[in-house]
């Protein structure tokens, strides 16, 4: 649910950044009505062709994989990346390259689908800056 002041953050594994935002953006998939909806929304979100505004969404790649939540949540700024890494303190269990954000969202969902590329792993506070 919209809630100002949360970003709620999703790591990934994707074999380029053309990947990452076919997976995040384009429609290809389609809902019960038919609408064509981003298979991140389709994973995570019931089919809903956008369950927040599509300008609070953001999606960051790195080439190289890491479990370290400081390199994986860079894109994300100092403060996220350190709440990340004060969560998960001994580094993530697999090595990730894509961290996906929506911010003012409170995500209440399924951390882990089955078959889909990424995880939701928190949401947190955060000052826009």
């Amino acid at each position: 649910m919209e809630e100002e002041g949360i970003v709620s953050i999703w790591l990934g594994n994707f074999e380029s950044k053309e990947a990452l935002a076919f997976y995040a953006e384009n429609r290809f998939k389609r809902n019960e009505n038919g609408e064509k909806v981003p298979s991140f929304t389709q994973d995570f979100f019931n089919g809903d062709l956008w369950p927040f505004e599509p300008e609070v969404f953001d999606y960051e790649f790195n080439a190289a994989p890491s479990q370290d939540p400081l390199v994986v949540a860079a894109p994300l700024g100092e403060e996220l990346s350190a709440a990340l890494a004060e969560i998960y303190s001994k580094g993530f269990e697999q090595p990730y390259n894509a961290v996906i954000a929506v911010y003012d969202y409170q995500f209440e969902g399924s951390r882990h689908v089955p078959g889909a590329p990424a995880q939701f792993v928190g949401s947190f506070s955060y000052i826009e800056r």
